[in-house]
């Protein structure tokens, strides 16, 4: 039995993954997205998207996130839209890259952004994504159509975060290194977190941890470019370039990047419209894909009949 365990084991987790697979296959089929990969300035980058005839759709994930972390909320959203989903550099399916500066992480969106022939979209972003997202609408304004950020990093609040806090002990509770700081990591980021059932736990588990490293590598380059784009002189910047419809979405109980940091935002983006979600934590995409999948279609409904 020993010398069979581990080879019952090794064909558990590889069972688990394949069904980890299948189901992710099953959401991207029933949203209506199909991958797809092409190259960006430096990186093969993997997106998945659903043609459409109505408003075009950008949707950019996390740190140590991916592009199927949308699958629900796309699901939701209405069947004419067009919507593209990538992976950032590093994550997911694409490629990894010499460098995750989070400026060239938006100029890898804007040449993907060429290659689909889009001159105009709707570009939301959820933390690292949201903090990608304001500095495509810093570098490429009159690109985009509207701009949503959801629990977006890149300006902080006037509280400090629980995250923000755990951080400075040295510790960061966003890179997983086991099952037990996956566990709490997943508890951190999600205040109604989705079911997982068993077989896909763990496989997501392995994934996540196997990624660790690369997360580290990643999460370095995005605190430097903060450093740099931090202060008065970015917020000047911010309120200069971004004049487009804005919709701010927050989780009430976000732990990684407090609420008070929507005051901040709205400050920079005086016209930006808010809603703030009771409930809800750091992914409102994942923990209420239906409600906040319904906010930002009736927002960009608001724009204009037809945008």
């Amino acid at each position: 039995s020993a010398l069979t365990t581990p080879l019952l084991t090794g064909c558990t987790a590889h069972q688990q993954d394949a069904l980890f697979a299948k189901v992710t296959e099953i959401g991207r089929d029933k949203a209506g997205l199909e991958k797809h990969q092409t190259t960006t300035i430096d990186i093969e980058m993997t997106y998945i998207e659903r043609k459409g005839t109505g408003p075009t759709v950008m949707l950019i994930h996390g740190f140590s996130s991916n592009k199927d972390t949308w699958l629900r909320f796309a699901d939701y959203l209405p069947e004419d839209y067009h919507v593209i989903a990538p992976d950032l550099a590093g994550h997911g399916d694409s490629s990894t890259a010499e460098s995750y500066d989070l400026e060239l992480q938006a100029d890898r969106l804007h040449v993907l952004a060429g290659k689909l022939g889009i001159e105009q979209f709707h570009i939301v972003g959820n933390s690292m994504g949201g903090a990608i997202s304001t500095i495509y609408a810093t570098k490429y304004p009159s690109q985009l159509k509207s701009l949503t950020l959801m629990d977006a990093a890149g300006l902080d609040g006037k509280n400090k975060s629980e995250y923000f806090t755990i951080l400075e002990t040295g510790t960061n509770p966003l890179i997983a290194t086991d099952k037990d700081s996956f566990e709490f990591r997943m508890d951190m980021v999600m205040a109604q977190p989705p079911i997982l059932p068993w077989p896909i736990r763990p496989a997501l588990v392995r994934d996540t941890v196997a990624r660790a490293e690369l997360n580290y590598e990643i999460f370095d380059d995005m605190i430097a470019t903060r450093e740099r784009l931090s202060g008065d002189t970015y917020k000047q910047i911010i309120k200069t370039a971004v004049e487009m419809p804005t919709l701010i979405m927050w989780g009430e109980q976000d732990r990684v990047l407090d609420v008070s940091a929507v005051d901040t935002f709205k400050t920079v983006i005086p016209q930006a419209k808010v809603e703030i979600f009771k409930g809800v934590g750091h992914l409102p995409m994942l923990e209420i894909p239906k409600d906040s999948a319904h906010a930002l279609a009736d927002f960009i409904n608001s724009l204009t009949p037809n945008s």
